[in-house]
């Protein structure tokens, strides 16, 4: 491929001229300094980071100037075999990075995922094998060779005239065996390379796989992945989950968690961060400012622990997308609990704080709510809950508490991540609506709620207990007080549907007076759980009062339990 071409979406070359690339005010790119272009390239998504490179006069310093990571997401979205070019001006910790992060399953390596990326960053020519081997951790190179080379006999072998080396499988002086896998003739290819340009960095190879076992390699090997992992902000497994610690929302002190700038000269923050696109939030308004590498590296580091603790892909450019959501939701939760609007003090307090505690902060809002939820199934209430509650309460009560869609206008599906002290403060307004209805239940109605298993629904309509909720049984027990009964949920008769229509229906609408009587009532109890006890009235006034008494059929009635034999 040449210099100024690169792969479609069909799998075709396109030319990726320089009058396409971005410019600044009204100088091209070609015409940037050094450092400019190494900023526009950071920042660049990953089709117009390929296209500079491509066009610029040192693509090699280019792509080294970038953060391992943010290379590696760009060699992942664009596909790994379709810019084997990149891989090939890659440094050595670099390449080192990509197999760190790509080839591990646990603590085990997937050495074939590891050749190939080996393989890929060798693709231009003997010298570029040399300084791939040569460059890439040496215990990382041994491993994944030993999973496809077996040293059989070393120089000795030479001198052995009884039982001399087999010459077809001598590469130098050691006597090899790579198997019958199609990866024999590369792995064979490669260490011919390497014994013609370098026989002393050969040797030591050999010799390593020779003698060490693969279990002590990898081992090793593994170790040394989880430190440099570290120094990228990658935690320890065990160790990623202390992200999601309570902290007390009314008690917390940004002060104690304050950030003094880091006085070494560190290399740019990565980009990749800064991938997802902010609302115009509170924390939109702050990343719309440039931030300093100190806050970007910060920044960074959080979100590789999110990519820890929830066991992402590291290459997985929509679960990475997903994830800074999350992050973002939660640090701007935090801002506009310590910060309400004021932009400039929001500014100040992300620039000169430890992000940590501010991502553990906004995420504690959300456990608040996820408290409430967790009680509100425990109790007796809880098994009943449907609908909306129901949906809302089970997205709350998760793991990690999730903002229920159906609370928006108009009502979506599923949930997403908290962004917002809205979404809270929506989502407060329906769990203290259904806490008071538990109340309602649990401390004022003359009647308890039966266990899913007790319940027994037979020739009643509903018939399973499945499609009961809460209005059912607050509506019967209703109904059956109307009717001169007792006020408990049990199953009306059908031939009592016709008296009630009587009683609680006016010119085909909800009684006015009742309704107003009903308000009166629970006010002195828990006038909290009046939109639940509207709701219910509001059901009676759509599915039973537009129809005529003698024509009611209970099949078609929502909200009663009705008894039909």
């Amino acid at each position: 491929m040449s210099k100024t071409q690169k792969p479609g979406a069909d799998g075709k070359t396109r030319p990726a001229t320089v009058s396409h690339l971005p410019k600044r005010g009204h100088r091209r790119f070609e015409n940037l300094s050094l450092s400019e272009q190494k900023e526009q390239v950071r920042l660049a998504d990953a089709s117009m980071r390929y296209r500079m490179i491509l066009n610029a006069d040192d693509g090699r310093v280019l792509v080294q100037s970038l953060s391992s990571q943010d290379l590696f997401l760009t060699i992942k979205e664009l596909g790994r075999d379709d810019v084997p070019e990149l891989i090939a001006m890659a440094s050595g910790e670099q390449l080192t990075s990509f197999v760190d992060l790509d080839c591990w399953r646990k603590d085990r390596i997937d050495a074939p995922t590891a050749l190939h990326w080996l393989a890929l960053a060798m693709t231009e020519g003997e010298e570029k094998v040399l300084q791939a081997a040569r460059s890439i951790d040496f215990e990382l190179l041994a491993l994944i060779m030993r999973k496809f080379v077996r040293v059989l006999r070393g120089p000795e072998a030479f001198q052995d005239e009884d039982n001399p080396p087999d010459q077809t499988k001598c590469i130098g002086s050691y006597e090899v065996d790579t198997g019958t896998s199609g990866y024999a003739r590369l792995v064979r290819s490669m260490l011919d390379c390497l014994y013609r340009l370098d026989q002393s960095f050969y040797a030591e190879l050999m010799e390593t796989l020779r003698w060490e076992f693969f279990s002590c390699l990898e081992e090793n090997a593994y170790q040394a992945r989880c430190e440099r992992l570290q120094d990228l902000g990658f935690p320890d497994p065990s160790q990623a989950l202390e992200i999601y610690a309570w902290v007390d929302p009314e008690t917390f002190d940004p002060q104690q968690y304050r950030r003094y700038p880091d006085i070494s000269d560190s290399p740019p923050a990565p980009g990749f961060v800064l991938s997802v696109l902010r609302a115009r939030d509170l924390l939109g308004g702050v990343l719309a400012t440039p931030l300093d590498d100190d806050t970007g590296w910060e920044l960074a580091y959080l979100a590789n622990k999110v990519l820890v603790a929830e066991g992402a892909d590291f290459g997985d450019r929509v679960q990475l997308r997903d994830l800074m959501d999350k992050v973002y939701g939660y640090l701007n939760l935090a801002l506009e609990h310590l910060c309400h609007t004021d932009e400039e003090k929001a500014a100040r307090l992300f620039n000169e704080t430890y992000l940590l505690p501010l991502f553990r902060l906004g995420y504690s809002l959300t456990l608040q709510l996820q408290r409430r939820a967790r009680q509100l199934l425990r109790s007796d209430v809880g098994p009943w809950l449907d609908g909306a509650w129901g949906t809302a309460v089970g997205l709350l009560a998760q793991r990690r508490p999730l903002y229920p869609l159906i609370l928006d206008s108009p009502p979506g599906e599923g949930g997403r991540p908290f962004r917002n002290l809205a979404d809270v403060r929506r989502t407060r307004e329906i769990l203290t609506s259904v806490e008071a209805t538990r109340r309602l239940f649990e401390e004022h109605l003359p009647f308890r709620l039966p266990v899913p298993d007790d319940l027994v629904l037979d020739g009643c309509l509903p018939d399973q207990v499945q499609a009961v909720g809460l209005q059912h049984f607050f509506l019967t027990a209703f109904a059956n007080r109307l009717l001169g009964g007792t006020f408990d949920a049990t199953p009306l008769s059908a031939d009592s549907l016709a008296a009630l229509h009587g009683l609680v229906c006016k010119d085909k609408e909800l009684d006015a007076t009742l309704r107003d009587e009903t308000r009166h009532w629970l006010d002195k109890m828990e006038p909290l759980a009046w939109p639940f006890v509207d709701a219910c009235l509001q059901c009676l006034h759509t599915t039973l009062c537009p129809l005529l008494p003698e024509r009611l059929d209970a099949r078609f009635l929502e909200g009663l339990l009705i008894r039909v034999s």
